[in-house]
């Protein structure tokens, strides 16, 4: 007969706490207890799980392979145990929610999701503000925010719930003619964009001339600069619009490689009101794209 191994929430919370916070001293703090018993139930954690989840280099705590395995895991269960609580208790969703959007990824899509939450929950007040990726990971960082959608490069990531792999497209507008004699005409978010660099290593891989011609941090300007004529870009194929026509290796475009999608947010910091909007979030993105559990901190 199978042996099954209980995880006790307190012990995951105290995980993802020192995590998230990457102290044991303000761990105590924020839990009510001392850094001893803190390092006490890391240790009792460590045993129950049979592996080393933490180890430290110099003043700093890292996660080792098995501890970004876990936390992903912990993340979703203390969720679940969070938003279960809140649902009997019959909590009222209040305050103020700082959610971050990326401007080059589904903007309308997550408005929507969002939008619906709202008109459901009015006593929340919400703070929505667009920015690029990287912008709204370093906010998330210093607590500008509670929680964010954003795209990255850094897999294992840290504060990621859930997140998702899509592959880029080449595209145009429909009756727009590629003139191989000449540099192609890019258009593309600023320097720092994962979309640009995954065009511009394609291209250079390939030995392939070509400028950039326009150039917008919104990804609608950039739809509307395609629709234009203006140019090729890169988009995923929930942001393709009608007049767009996608460009494959027939036609002398190069595969490109998938970016990475995440829900990202400190788990010591979570509201029911949030906990609930990142329910609800995780609900929809499992409609149109299979989230993946992070391994990640």
């Amino acid at each position: 007969m199978r042996k099954f191994t209980n995880l006790q929430t307190d012990l995951l919370r105290t995980f993802v706490t020192v995590v998230d916070l990457r102290n044991y001293t303000e761990t105590g703090n924020i839990l009510g207890r001392t850094q001893p018993a803190i390092s006490l139930q890391i240790k009792r954690l460590e045993e129950v799980v049979g592996a080393k989840l933490l180890k430290h280099e110099g003043k700093k705590v890292e996660l080792t392979p098995d501890g970004q395995t876990l936390l992903g895991y912990a993340r979703e269960m203390l969720r679940l145990n969070d938003r279960a609580v809140a649902n009997l208790q019959q909590a009222a969703f209040l305050g103020t929610l700082r959610i971050g959007l990326p401007v080059d990824y589904s903007i309308d899509y997550f408005q929507s999701v969002i939008a619906k939450f709202s008109r459901e929950n009015p006593a929340v007040l919400l703070d929505i503000r667009c920015n690029r990726s990287p912008e709204l990971l370093a906010a998330l960082h210093v607590d500008d925010l509670d929680m964010t959608i954003a795209i990255t490069d850094e897999l294992p990531a840290p504060h990621v719930s859930i997140y998702w792999s899509e592959r880029p497209v080449w595209v145009c507008a429909r009756e727009h003619k590629v003139d191989r004699d000449q540099p192609l005409r890019v258009i593309a978010h600023p320097d720092g964009c994962f979309y640009r660099k995954r065009m511009i290593d394609a291209l250079n891989t390939e030995g392939r001339d070509w400028r950039v011609s326009f150039e917008s941090l919104g990804v609608s300007a950039l739809q509307k600069a395609v629709l234009d004529g203006m140019g090729v870009t890169a988009l995923t194929k929930k942001t393709l619009l009608p007049g767009m026509r996608v460009l494959t290796t027939s036609d002398g475009f190069p595969k490109l490689s998938s970016i990475h999608i995440g829900l990202f947010y400190k788990h010591i910091k979570m509201s029911d009101a949030a906990l609930k909007l990142i329910e609800q979030i995780t609900e929809d993105v499992s409609t149109f794209r299979l989230p993946t559990r992070a391994r990640a901190g």
